[in-house]
């Protein structure tokens, strides 16, 4: 009996009894489904941790998954649609979600499910959208309307987002600091409104690659208004001229702190 209690008081122990024991949860889920949702959050959390990487959270689990404190939710390795996202109204302290795609483009998640999602957890700070390309500006707007802490945007490869979306961003995400749009229907418009808007003192991360219709107008609006940019990504954006790259070295200067910057010049 000393032998065994020596065991179960051992940390590693317990804690190799436990990945086990969500490694054969995780398996075998349809057999013991009925009873997840009694499992302590924390647990529960582990629990979602090894589902996501695995991509198995799917439609008809993750509402047995989820839970009212949860924090962080990646759903990229996962099939899941609208269906799953109107199952988060109970993640109210939801802050990060990952829906990018990562096996191609996903029509499964659409406007519909992230306007569900945004009202339910207006706390998010963090949202990727990769490649979802049935989100639509009316989503955008909600999320900015939402989500007023909003930190990190992707949006990049979502080919039906317009101005409308980096003008609504402009004007109601003032902690914007990472945002990602590139390969989407965006103009010079779009981008001078979400540069000059609210989030300009906070700016430091903007990705525009492949913006068929951006000018150099969008790389000098950026230098020019938000002091923290630190990474800008404009390659693949055929209207682009060298004219960009010598106005991002006279607005730089030689005390730059740009990190990253890529661009083609054509």
């Amino acid at each position: 009996c000393s032998k065994m209690a020596a065991h179960v008081n051992n940390p590693s122990s317990v804690a190799s009894l436990l990945s086990w024991s969500l490694r054969s949860l995780v398996a075998n889920f349809s057999c013991h489904a009925n009873h997840v949702h009694t499992l302590p959050p924390n647990i529960k959390d582990k629990l979602v941790h090894l589902m996501s990487k695995r991509g198995v959270i799917k439609d008809d689990n993750i509402g047995k998954v989820v839970h009212g404190k949860m924090r962080e939710l990646d759903l990229s390795e996962s099939e899941v649609s609208d269906v799953s996202l109107e199952q988060l109204a109970v993640c109210r302290n939801l802050r990060k979600i990952d829906l990018n795609a990562v096996k191609g483009n996903t029509t499964t998640v659409t406007t519909k499910g992230i306007i569900s999602l945004v009202r339910s957890c207006n706390l998010l700070q963090v949202v990727y959208l990769r490649r979802c390309t049935e989100v639509t500006d009316d989503a955008i707007v909600a999320l900015s309307e939402n989500c007023r802490q909003l930190m990190c945007l992707n949006i990049g490869g979502c080919s039906k987002i317009t101005d409308r979306s980096l003008e609504a961003l402009g004007q109601n995400s003032r902690m914007l600091r990472s945002i990602n749009f590139g390969h989407t229907g965006v103009t010079d418009d779009g981008v001078i409104s979400l540069a000059t808007g609210k989030c300009r003192q906070c700016l430091a991360e903007v990705h525009m690659d492949g913006c068929h219709l951006l000018t150099d107008d969008a790389v000098e609006v950026i230098m020019e208004s938000c002091p923290r940019i630190t990474i800008l990504i404009f390659h693949g954006c055929p209207r682009l001229t060298d004219h960009s790259r010598v106005a991002l070295e006279e607005l730089s200067g030689p005390n730059s702190k740009m990190k990253q910057v890529t661009w083609t010049i054509y």
